[in-house]
């Protein structure tokens, strides 16, 4: 693509790359409000686990955006992201 505007997929990829990396900026000054007093491994997935999905959804999208369609490097950082997630909530709601 040369000159022009971009195009609507880009634009898509990219807004909801920065929507996702506000996000992991809020979860990282603020928290999420879990408790990452926790012991052991829970402590630093509860601490960064949220931010770091979030990090990796900005990435994935990113990517997208920069290549204008999705792709193995998105769908491989998503679906990190997602694995991510897991670990999260699995840190989240155990004792």
């Amino acid at each position: 693509m040369s000159g022009g505007a971009p195009s609507r997929t880009r634009v898509g990829f990219g807004l909801a790359a920065a929507a996702a990396l506000m996000i992991a900026i809020v979860f990282l000054v603020l928290g999420d409000g879990s408790d990452a007093s926790a012991d052991g491994w829970r402590g630093p997935v509860l601490e960064y686990g949220h931010a770091l999905t979030w990090l990796l959804l900005a990435a994935g999208l990113a990517v997208a955006a920069v290549r204008q369609r999705w792709g193995r490097a998105s769908s491989a950082l998503c679906g990190a992201a997602g694995i991510g997630y897991l670990i999260f909530l699995t840190a989240l709601f155990t004792a």
